[in-house]
């Protein structure tokens, strides 16, 4: 039936259908996105208030490893979702301004392949103005420090249990190495997640769309 009436339609038609999934997928991605940051942002959050009611509270140092480990996860969980996200995204809204471009004429009537004015509004010095900054990009920047930090908490309280004889007597020592470690160790894992958890791409044929 639904066929029937889709074959019925006319090529404007179908070209207004076919940019209407395309938008619908977008923005379907877009409130997923923060749905999934919202989520993992709210555990690590709560994973920190356990952290620092033990380690004040009660602490033990096993446990405290412990949650450092399981928050050092998440994060790491987060930032790889966060990218993940932000690649869909990419892919969305090439769609959608591929689309436009090839359909929508005259170029005044395009709503996201085109920028009503790119000078205006800009300043990135001015507290009380726009600018032009990316929201995903900075959300995956605080990500990126959130997993690198229990990174460092992580690998300081591991120092600490471990009682290593060539840091037992600085702590500024245990800092600086728990900081330096956390950042190839981030890297290195967020590498290895995307390497174990990549999107299944081979049922979808590639347009090569040129960037723009």
């Amino acid at each position: 039936m639904a066929e029937a009436k889709e074959g019925n339609m006319t090529q404007e038609e179908k070209m207004q259908k076919q940019y209407d999934r395309l938008i619908n997928a977008r923005n379907f991605h877009y409130d997923n996105l923060n749905k999934w940051l919202m989520t993992f942002y709210v555990i690590l959050g709560a994973l920190f208030v356990a952290f620092y009611t033990i380690h004040s509270k009660h602490p033990q140092l096993e446990v405290e490893i412990i949650v450092a480990v399981v928050g050092y996860v998440v994060s790491i969980a987060a930032l790889l979702s966060g990218k993940g996200y932000y690649y869909w995204e990419t892919n969305w809204i090439m769609l959608v301004h591929n689309f436009e471009r090839r359909h929508i004429e005259p170029q005044e009537d395009r709503v996201y392949s085109v920028f009503a004015n790119k000078s205006a509004n800009k300043s990135i010095s001015c507290l009380t103005k726009g600018a032009n900054i990316s929201t995903s990009k900075v959300a995956l920047a605080i990500t990126a420090f959130i997993s690198w930090l229990w990174g460092a908490i992580m690998i300081y309280f591991i120092l600490k249990w471990a009682s290593c004889p060539c840091l037992e007597e600085c702590e500024c020592l245990k800092v600086l190495f728990a900081g330096l470690g956390s950042y190839p160790l981030t890297r290195g894992l967020v590498w290895l997640g995307g390497k174990l958890f990549p999107s299944d791409m081979e049922p979808l044929d590639d347009l090569q769309i040129p960037l723009k």
